[in-house]
């Protein structure tokens, strides 16, 4: 029998919790195993300081390297808080990946072989208040299956 792989993503929001809980309720398969992921966006390579100058070099990438530590480093804490919420599943991997967010979904799972996307729906704009803009990205370019929970 073949090991099912899902994919759960989060934000840490209450609606990500949600799809945690959710899978782990949900009486998966015994060989199945999870990977739980969270993107983060780099801060922007665009920075200009006053006036449109570009701000020096060292003092820029210092700073580049911070926030994104920073970002990195939430971004465990929220893989942490939500892996806390599976109990009655495998929790194999827990990453933080980078980029636009559904996009980096959608690439892992490709690249990872999964087998099904869960993730909370979580609106922030007129469309994402219908399903949520990451999870209606996600689902325009997933070839495998997705699971949103509201």
């Amino acid at each position: 029998m073949k090991t099912m792989s899902i994919l759960l993503a989060t934000d840490g929001s209450p609606e990500a919790l949600a799809a945690a809980e959710w899978l782990d309720r949900w009486n998966v398969p015994e060989r199945t195993e999870v990977t739980v992921v969270t993107v983060i966006t780099p801060p922007s390579t665009a920075w200009a300081g006053a006036g449109g100058y570009v701000l020096d070099a060292g003092i820029y990438e210092k700073t580049y390297q911070e926030i994104l530590d920073e970002e990195k480093s939430e971004g465990h804490e929220i893989l942490a808080k939500t892996a806390k919420e599976i109990i009655h599943c495998r929790v194999v991997r827990e990453e933080v990946l980078m980029g636009q967010p559904a996009r980096a979904i959608v690439e892992y799972a490709k690249t990872h072989h999964i087998d099904l996307i869960i993730m909370g729906r979580r609106g922030h704009s007129a469309l994402g208040n219908l399903m949520g803009s990451v999870s209606f990205g996600v689902l325009q370019r997933s070839s495998v299956p997705v699971t949103i929970v509201s």
